[in-house]
């Protein structure tokens, strides 16, 4: 099923229902077109999976864990140091497009606190 506006729409209020103020506490890339955030909520821990496939890109929460590989790859480091131990403020969709914003709240070196965007 490809994802339209109204589905990315529905999945964007999921998402901020059970994400919004989760800390993000790990980030991996198992495959290079993979993401797994693993968010650390009032609820419990939750794991978000995000695939940039050609063919068939997805997000959703899961439950199953992939494992990490050895060295992380340049991108998952990045997001490590921009994004990482940062508390997911909102997710949103502008319009009816099929994008999604995760706006991330964190310290950075200096220790002042910042706001980054993952667009997904």
């Amino acid at each position: 099923m490809a994802f339209d506006g109204i589905t990315v729409a529905a999945i964007t209020k999921e998402l901020n229902r059970e994400l919004q103020n989760g800390r993000i506490a790990r980030i991996i890339q198992p495959e290079k077109d993979e993401l797994l955030l693993t968010v650390k909520t009032a609820q419990g821990q939750k794991r978000l999976y995000i695939s940039a496939s050609a063919s068939l890109p997805l997000i959703y929460l899961t439950e199953t864990n992939k494992p990490a590989p050895m060295t992380a790859p340049n991108f998952c480091m990045l997001l490590r140091k921009h994004i990482g131990n940062g508390r997911i403020v909102s997710i949103s969709q502008p319009g009816l497009e099929r994008i999604l914003r995760l706006e991330v709240e964190h310290l950075d070196e200096m220790g002042d606190l910042r706001r980054k965007y993952l667009i997904v």
